[in-house]
């Protein structure tokens, strides 16, 4: 296992990326980041991130907005989001994460441009589309400029450079100098967006950037002496260049103006989801005018979200890696993971079949011994005729994840959780048991109240979830002892079908 150390931490490397294999272009990793320390902030430019918590306490800052978060959280972080992170509490942080390349250069489809149209110039917002394209320039050059090292020029829609490397021919370096004397070069008076040729025979390509049938700047490159131009070619300096080659220089030029399209929309998405993102916070600070609509609300607010299409390829490409590798626990782990995400993701459900909160329950579970191993035992009781009943979505998880987060907090003996279910007259008992830290009287009426209050933490969603499906008839109740442990006793009616 390769370890990577940090200024903030360290990073255990599980998988790399494999550059012969670009169906497996992922990493997967656990970055561990200590107490007091922070990822400064940055931007994800062309990967896109599923991370799971495993341990530890923290703040997340995704696109400007705040999330809190801890052991058991997953989040999904998009390609070109901002993201800074900060370790708020006393333990180290642990992710498991797994991050996608996208948007491969030679994958990535090339535009098709009339090299003989002129520019289009329409009434667009000039400083909102000169800002986009620096900051496209700026993201990718690192990526799918620099390193090819070839000679252009960035111009936005008023022609002020955006951006001119130093990449240009010997023999422009003694004929005008275009670096040092740029009004003595052709190439830097010329406002035209077609092919030309200079004074010096050098055949430059113009290659418009066109978003949103607006031109939003113009790429010029390339510098090539051709063949067929009759220029002497026994200069030094300048290779007189086939014909095939020229050909894959403007296709690169191409791709560099495709790469630049495809941020400017990701950054106009991006902008567009921070903007209903942060419509949605206002939203929520007027939740009582929305009545009506709260118990639809507060169920998909408690049920995860993610973006299924990146989530199930990962997660069938990171099982294929696991078994390739002989991983077999691994693969076990990322099974579960991903029946975790398929019963999560059915949202529109208020309620389900017992059986089904079981199997979720359990896949979590497995995933907790991924990290304690043979320390956690787990035991479920559960009668055969009460599978078949109906709870409420997701009720269960958050219990025995409150277990992992407090009771077990600050205990070094072997943990405990044990599921036991059972009839009382017409009403289901449901018993989920921790051996964690003993509580007593005062605390336990203290997380009563803080039950009832309807604050929207921990366990108050999980009550509030009770009364919107039952009204006042169920029970909730907390014991906690030195024999038995820390007991949530559920009482719910058994609906007769």
């Amino acid at each position: 296992m390769k370890i990577q150390n940090t200024e903030w931490g360290y990073i255990e490397w599980k998988h790399t990326y494999d550059e012969n294999n670009p169906k497996q272009a992922m990493n997967i990793y656990i970055a561990v980041t200590m107490p007091g320390k922070k990822h400064f902030n940055h931007v994800h430019y062309g990967q896109e991130q599923m991370i799971y918590i495993l341990e530890g306490e923290g703040l997340y800052i995704i696109n400007g907005v705040w999330k809190p978060f801890s052991q058991g959280m997953i989040f999904y972080i998009e390609s070109g989001s901002t993201h800074e992170s900060i370790n708020t509490g006393d333990r180290p942080i642990k992710e498991l994460i797994v991050s996608n390349n996208v948007g491969n250069i030679g994958e990535s489809e090339v535009i098709e441009i009339n090299p003989n149209s002129d520019l289009k110039k329409t009434l667009i917002n000039y400083s909102e589309s000169t800002l986009n394209l620096y900051a496209a320039v700026e993201s990718i050059r690192g990526q799918f400029i620099d390193p090819f090292k070839i000679p252009l020029i960035i111009y936005d829609d008023s022609w002020n450079i955006v951006l001119k490397n130093p990449y240009f021919p010997l023999f422009c370096f003694e004929k005008c100098n275009p670096m040092k004397f740029p009004k003595n070069c052709d190439c830097m008076n010329q406002k035209s967006s077609n092919q030309f040729v200079c004074k010096y025979g050098i055949t430059i390509y113009n290659i418009p950037i066109l978003y949103k049938n607006n031109s939003i700047g113009v790429i010029r490159g390339g510098y090539v002496l051709l063949s067929d131009l009759n220029l002497d070619t026994t200069h030094s300096n300048l290779y007189d260049i086939p014909e095939g080659a020229a050909r894959s220089i403007k296709r690169l030029l191409k791709q560099i103006s495709k790469n630049i399209i495809n941020f400017c929309s990701f950054n106009d998405i991006r902008k567009d989801l921070q903007e209903k993102e942060q419509t949605i916070a206002r939203t929520y600070h007027y939740g009582e005018q929305l009545e009506m609509n709260l118990k639809v609300a507060q169920d998909t607010v408690t049920n995860l979200r993610i973006n299924h299409h990146f989530l199930f390829n990962t997660l069938n490409s990171m099982a294929s890696i696991a078994l390739d590798d002989d991983c077999y626990d691994l693969y076990s782990a990322i099974i579960d993971l991903s029946k975790m995400f398929r019963y999560t993701m059915r949202s529109d459900l208020r309620f389900v079949e017992l059986e089904a909160e079981i199997l979720y329950i359990k896949n979590y579970l497995n995933l907790q011994k991924l990290r304690y191993g043979d320390a956690l035992k787990v035991e479920c009781i559960i009668p055969k005729d009460l599978y078949k009943i109906s709870v409420p979505f997701n009720f269960i998880q958050p219990i025995v994840e409150n277990a992992f987060t407090h009771g077990f907090r600050d205990i070094d003996k072997e943990k405990q959780i044990k599921i036991v279910a059972s009839v009382d007259c017409q009403y289901a008992v449901i018993e989920i048991c921790n051996n964690g830290t003993i509580l007593d009287e005062s605390i336990i009426e203290k997380v009563k109240t803080g039950i009832r209050s309807n604050n929207g933490h921990g366990l108050s969603l999980i009550y509030t979830k009770f009364t919107s499906a039952y009204g006042n008839d169920f029970e909730m109740d907390i014991k906690s002892n030195s024999k038995g442990g820390t007991y949530i006793v559920i009482k719910i009616p058994i609906a007769n079908e």
